[in-house]
């Protein structure tokens, strides 16, 4: 095989896990599959993991990484802080519509951990989730919503968010639109 055309291995092997748990599951994983997905040899993977569990934190926290990023740019474009939740709301489903197997492996597969605790520690719990619950309680604070709720209103919001992404991934559910452009209808339902 040829090991020598890959600009970016270690990201190409990533994702090559990514989509093999995906489809397969955890029990189907190796690190030779993986390689060969790739089309380099079988010894490849370890001179960037050691081992399949390495590789295996390398993808949730690529993916993790990568879904922060969309959160963090959002925040930075979003001009309009009465919208910034929407916005946030938004840039998930589009994030993982744009990615499903991202959202199969990182929240079926991976050994994510996310403490919805209050007052939970920000730099030690689930960096996408802490982006979010910031800018919620922010918008709370502004909203003069009292603080005892807010964690349990910011546990609501990453739940619906959360769930409407997990239906738009899912493979069988049908629907006659287009996901990125019913979040916002969906999202402003409990206005009434």
């Amino acid at each position: 095989m040829d090991t020598y055309h890959h600009k970016n291995l270690k990201s190409d092997l990533i994702e090559a896990g990514i989509a093999l748990v995906a489809k397969e599951g955890l029990d189907a994983f190796s690190l030779r599959k993986v390689a060969g997905l790739c089309g380099v040899s079988h010894a490849a993977p370890y001179s960037h993991f050691g081992n399949k569990d390495i590789l295996l934190e390398e993808m949730q926290n690529y993916v993790s990484e990568n879904f922060s990023a969309q959160l963090e740019g959002t925040i930075e474009r979003c001009k309009d802080k009465e919208r910034l939740l929407m916005e946030l709301g938004k840039a998930y489903l589009n994030f993982f519509t744009a990615h499903p197997n991202y959202f199969a492996f990182l929240f079926g597969k991976s050994k994510l951990a996310l403490d919805l605790t209050e007052g939970a520690d920000p730099q030690k719990n689930y960096k996408p989730y802490e982006i979010f619950k910031a800018a919620a309680e922010d918008f709370l604070a502004r909203k003069d919503c009292p603080k005892e709720k807010w964690n349990d209103i910011t546990i609501s919001l990453w739940a619906f968010v959360h769930g409407i992404t997990s239906l738009a991934t899912m493979r069988g559910v049908k629907c006659g639109f287009k996901w990125e452009e019913k979040i916002f209808d969906f999202m402003q339902a409990f206005q009434f």
